[in-house]
């Protein structure tokens, strides 16, 4: 609710300084509180929602993998050459990445890997015993074990992704509201704006509340109103400059220094 307030020290009867004509610096603390929240928490979950996908691609190989093998893959006998640790664990199962060797449908000997926590098929590998493996006929490199996925994490794989798709819905959001801003700061026309006054939010810095600020001041030949946040807010009745677009001066930007 908003509490009109006059701290100590009284309504300021001066003006501030009058800001630089158009085109001016933009001021990186004219955004708003939203703003910074956008673009921050934007910026994050792209940040880590791409990053732990790229690591469960690269790790667990993509789940495309296994519609390529499921459309055109062949089956073959393989020979395991090797049971290595990968160091990487599936509901505390360690898992393990089975190296072998096949003959492709023209005869053409093949490398290839996959990973499995299958304790009966990793102690077949052990003993160097066949195992029925899909490969992918144009690229050998790629199977996967029979009755196995060539992406060890499958579909969940890009469960991740939705973070990322999010966070640049989010992060776009706050570009375009940023970018607004600016284009008011560099070439809006300015105004003497008076505080009518302000109300806490919930929203902190360095555990401080920040404070939304409302004015209102003359626009060409009608009254118009905004708001921003403070940390330090100015008394009631206080002057503070702003820009605005003539066109419509709801849309308004406070003057900041800095």
């Amino acid at each position: 609710m908003p509490v009109v307030s006059t701290p100590s020290g009284g309504p300021d009867s001066g003006s501030p300084p009058e800001p630089p004509r158009a085109p001016r610096p933009f001021r990186w603390r004219a955004l708003d509180a939203g703003t910074a929240f956008l673009l921050l928490f934007g910026s994050i979950w792209t940040s880590v929602g791409a990053g732990i996908t790229t690591i469960f691609v690269t790790v667990g190989g993509p789940p495309w993998n296994d519609v390529v093998l499921d459309r055109r893959g062949k089956r073959a006998e393989a020979m395991p050459t090797s049971v290595d640790a990968t160091g990487a664990f599936v509901n505390g199962r360690p898992v393990y990445r089975v190296s072998y060797d096949f003959f492709d449908e023209r005869g053409q000997p093949c490398e290839s890997a996959a990973d499995t926590t299958d304790a009966a098929v990793l102690e077949r590998a052990e003993r160097r015993e066949r195992l029925p493996i899909d490969y992918d006929p144009e690229a050998p490199a790629l199977s996967r074990l029979a009755g196995g996925s060539a992406s060890f994490f499958g579909w969940f794989t890009l469960l991740p992704l939705a973070f990322a798709v999010a966070g640049l819905v989010v992060l776009g959001t706050g570009l375009a509201r940023g970018l607004r801003t600016r284009n008011i700061y560099v070439h809006g026309v300015a105004a003497l704006a008076r505080v009518t006054g302000w109300s806490g939010t919930r929203l902190r810095v360095n555990r401080r509340r920040l404070v939304r600020v409302e004015y209102e001041f003359d626009a060409v030949i009608r009254r118009a109103t905004g708001s921003t946040t403070f940390l330090d807010p100015p008394v009631v009745g206080a002057r503070l400059w702003v820009f605005y677009r003539p066109a419509d001066p709801q849309q308004n930007v406070v003057a900041r220094g800095g």
